[in-house]
């Protein structure tokens, strides 16, 4: 570059820099002279001693003000001694698995002993070698991080602070310091360590450091985080797991072993290396294990993933009832997400597993129906709710507030953007591009599921199927209110068999008029309206008009008292479609109902699930019993006769390809029920020792299926049903709640009911002894008593070749003949008591 200064500019710049030059030459040899004079104890004190106090002035001024607590809270030894982690509580179930937890912090704390020595040894391996030669502040360790780091600039020599210091820093977090920030923090840290090592032995700190630090993904805790990785207890992690886990100490995101399985692979053989650098391992044995994979067995476990995710969210409510107004000693009320309660339940774990498999195996196949249905038709029915859903939703509503028109709003939510939906053909969350009209438009049509297993004598809870991803549909359809259908059909019948008619008395299937009922006229879905059918008939082919008729002819308040005795508490109107199902109930409210069947005529008071709240300790704080009180809503022999009738429903009626196709054995009854316009599908069913309701359906009725084939409740409820039943049946874990029998029928009883489903015509009775005979005979039986009946029956067997009607008759026969010899034998007795000998009545 050419220089554009004058030559005289340039020659006096370089006279001045001599000049300068030489003044400075000139003063340091001057000041160098006068230290060379100096004693030595001065210049000590000019260059070491002043030096050295005024550092010692400033860091005692920062280390009195970290005492004072202005760096941060600064606990004493006593609050030390009462450290108490916040740790998650968790729900047990009543064969001793943890179904979830509920937490903000997910920790699960254990003692040493329950920490496999694998750990400890690792960690002081890798973090503080030196963790048992020091009381808190390892100074050999400072002195080489500031030789190495500061002096050398090597970032490899390790970090200086102990595990007091690393625990000290994670139970009461750093806090923004200003200038040297870095160095009050340490200095607060220190005094922390310190204390913690005067409050605390070695080994009891090594148990509080490996129950407080994160893991990352929300584990606190070695516990939690050996479930997460590896799916087994601290305990029992082997030498390459335990060093996976403490290298996610250095930092739990970096060393990751399911996001970044290479560099966390590093890391463990690092660790291993320092394992084997203290003795811990040989080696050749440090060099093996280096050379085996991560071995990861993930096992994510939160408050929306897990088992029975909509009944933890319930019994959460249930749980803070329980606990209000109970504290703990130190009279602090219980908080269920930091104490580390226990609480148990009684789901079954294997049950409750099975019956979520039952309705992820089934509804992709059932949604897949519904589209189908669909599919050619140009207009759903359900567009003008799905609109008025979307106006009230949050996105909507924050366009509108902008000024924008509906048209605008709409195009405007049509955009496509990144977000996680529910797959239901893969039952899986999946990332996707999609507008929120159309995220919408996808959980508006979206079919549910709710599944209950209860106990009949009992009500005891054993499996809870809220829904089908808890993460995005949190609303819980056990407890929705809907609509039963048909499954409503038994109380009908039950309560006309209460008020005196027979099971054998035939009821036409024709469609009539009911004036009192503003014209109300019941059809078939089926369209067919020919015949009559007998009580068993009619139900196990669910025909409407049967059930409206008869129920119209018992009272239909007498029905509606029937279905609020039975366990139904909403609102039931007494008008002809009750017999239908416009009832709505709870799947709660319906076991407790089908509870009364299989019970002989007693129902339990409700349901029944949690059992017991304990301290982490197993300090029972409150406890609850099964409950055994019942109510009985109807006379045995009306239950077991109403289960006979629902026998005939799966084995030849609506519910039969529960036996055909799904192969359930054993004794069972149940119902169907399928409510207009093929909105909502229920099944309701039994066996001697559980009850269970399925429920499929959209949130909204509006989206239902178009077609009887598709959308009935045997090709959507009933499937759920008997896939959840089927597996019961094949787990060998199942076996007590397998067998056992129904309450049985007496020979006179299956007379009673000895008559053909159908007729093509009603029946014309002339007289009442020709209108059903069969009850004729029960009439002339019940002179007897029943005793002296089953006394009779004991004696004299029914014969292979004898119908029950022929049996029936020959009973009574019998009876009579022995009424006429008794007779006889007492007129004898009479004569010879008055006539020869004269004797004369007491009275």
């Amino acid at each position: 570059m050419k220089n554009i200064f004058p030559q005289e500019l340039q020659a006096k710049a370089r006279e001045i820099a001599l000049q300068v030059w030489d003044k400075a030459q000139y003063g340091a040899r001057q000041t160098w002279a006068y230290l060379r004079r100096q004693p030595p104890l001065k210049l000590a004190f000019l260059f070491v001693f002043l030096p050295t106090m005024l550092v010692g002035v400033f860091f005692a001024v920062l280390f009195a003000q970290a005492l004072a607590g202005r760096y941060g809270p600064m606990p004493e030894k006593a609050e030390l001694a009462l450290i108490e982690n916040a740790e998650a509580s968790s729900v047990f179930s009543e064969d001793g698995v943890v179904l979830g937890k509920y937490y903000r912090e997910n920790r699960v704390s254990v003692p040493l002993d329950a920490i496999s020595p694998y750990v400890t040894e690792a960690l002081i391996a890798t973090e503080d070698s030196r963790f048992f030669e020091h009381q808190g502040i390892d100074l050999y360790a400072l002195g080489r991080v500031f030789w190495r780091s500061i002096i050398r600039g090597d970032r490899s020599g390790g970090g200086g602070s102990t595990i007091s210091q690393q625990l000290a820093k994670q139970l009461y977090p750093r806090e923004g310091n200003g200038r040297f920030g870095m160095v009050k923090t340490k200095l607060r840290e220190m005094i922390i360590a310190s204390r913690l090592e005067e409050v605390y032995d070695k080994y009891a700190l090594l148990a509080l450091y490996l129950n407080t630090v994160p893991f990352g993904e929300n584990a606190y805790g070695i516990e939690v985080a050996a479930n997460r990785f590896f799916s087994k207890a601290a305990e029992d992690l082997n030498a390459q797991e335990a060093a996976v886990l403490v290298g996610l100490l250095k930092a739990n995101t970096t060393y990751n072993p399911r996001t970044n399985p290479g560099k966390s692979l590093g890391r463990r053989n690092v660790v291993l290396g320092q394992m084997a650098k203290n003795g811990v391992l040989e080696p050749a044995e440090a060099d093996s294990i280096s050379a085996l994979p991560l071995g990861l067995k993930y096992r994510r476990e939160n408050n929306q993933v897990g088992g029975a995710a909509h009944f933890r969210q319930m019994l959460r409510g249930e749980v803070e009832r329980a606990l209000a107004g109970k504290t703990h000693p130190d009279r602090r009320p219980y908080d269920i997400d930091r104490d580390g309660l226990r609480i148990r339940v009684s789901l079954n774990s294997v049950m409750q597993r099975l019956a979520e498999e039952a309705v992820r195996e089934q509804l992709p196949l059932i949604q897949q129906g519904l589209a189908t249905d669909w599919s050619k038709a140009k207009r759903a029915p359900w567009e003008a709710a799905f609109l008025d859903q979307v106006r009230l939703s949050s996105r909507y509503t924050e366009l509108a507030a902008t000024g924008l028109k509906e048209e605008e709003i709409l195009e405007a939510m049509r955009e496509p953007r990144p977000m996680t939906i529910y797959d239901w053909k893969t039952t899986e969350a999946v990332d996707t591009l999609l507008g929120p009209l159309d995220s919408l438009r996808h959980y508006f049509t979206l079919l549910n599921a709710g599944l209950l297993v209860t106990e009949p004598a009992t009500g005891v809870v054993r499996a809870w199927v809220g829904g089908v991803d808890y993460r995005f549909v949190q609303y819980d359809h056990v407890n929705a209110r809907r609509q039963v259908g048909s499954t409503i059909k038994p109380v009908i019948y039950a309560t006309a068999l209460q008020e005196g008619m027979r099971p054998c008395e035939y009821t036409p299937a024709q469609q009539f008029t009911i004036e009192d009922f503003a014209d109300y006229n019941p059809s078939n879905p089926n369209g067919e309206y020919q015949g009559a059918y007998s009580m068993r008939g009619g139900l196990s082919k669910s025909v409407n008009t049967v059930a409206v008729n008869i129920a119209v002819r018992t009272g239909l308040s007498r029905v509606v008292n029937e279905i609020h005795e039975m366990g139904i508490t909403g609102k039931v109107e007494a008008i002809p479609s009750v017999a239908l199902g416009t009832v709505e109930a709870t799947l709660p409210e319906m076991n407790t109902v089908y509870s009364a069947f299989a019970n002989r005529g007693r129902r339990p008071e409700g349901i029944h699930f949690l059992d017991e709240i304990t301290t982490a300790n197993g300090e029972v704080i409150v406890s609850f019993t099964e409950p055994l009180k019942t109510r009985s809503v109807m006379a045995d022999s009306t239950a077991a006769i109403a289960t006979y009738l629902m026998a005939g429903v799966v084995n030849s009626g609506t519910g039969s390809r529960l036996r055909s196709t799904y192969g359930i054995s054993g004794p069972l009854a149940g119902k169907t029920g399928t409510t207009q316009d093929q909105s909502d599908g229920w099944f309701v069913g039994f066996t001697p020792k559980l009850v269970v309701s399925a429920w499929v359906g959209a949130e909204f009725p509006a989206v239902h299926f178009r077609t009887l084939s598709r959308g009935s409740a045997t090709a959507t409820a009933l499937p759920v049903w008997g896939t959840f039943m089927r597996k019961v049946q094949q787990h060998p874990g199942l076996k007590k709640y397998r067998g056992g029998g129904f309450s049985g029928l007496d020979e006179m009883a299956l007379a009673l009911l000895d008559c053909p489903d159908y007729l093509e015509e009603l029946p014309i009775y002339r007289d009442p002894e020709e209108f059903l005979p069969v009850e004729a005979i029960a009439v002339r039986l019940q002179r007897y008593g029943a005793q002296r009946v089953e006394e009779m029956m004991a004696q004299k067997r029914r014969r292979n070749n004898e119908s029950p009607t022929e049996y029936a008759e020959r009973i009574v026969e019998l009876l009579e003949r022995e009424e006429r010899k008794d007779q006889r034998r007492q007129e004898r007795k009479e004569f010879w008591n008055k006539t020869l000998f004269g004797k004369k009545d007491d009275g």
